[in-house]
């Protein structure tokens, strides 16, 4: 599971509860990236960091190998 949080204009007290997400797998890895929530979807170069997270868990996934931690 890769959580990708958002940093800017987040909530107080989101970062630590994203990290706590993060601890719901056992292979897991937590990115927070300086983009908004929405920008992960429809900014062109803030989605490049959701598209990577995708692509690393499927890897993951299909090699049976722990997902880097950036």
């Amino acid at each position: 599971m890769v959580i990708v949080t958002a940093a800017r204009d987040a909530l107080a007290g989101w970062l630590p509860l994203q990290d706590q997400m993060a601890t719901l797998s056992t292979n897991s890895s937590h990115r927070v990236v300086p983009y908004t929530h929405g920008a992960l979807v429809t900014d062109q170069t803030a989605a490049q960091t959701s598209i990577q997270a995708i692509r690393d868990v499927v890897h993951a996934v299909r090699l049976t190998v722990r997902l880097e931690q950036p």
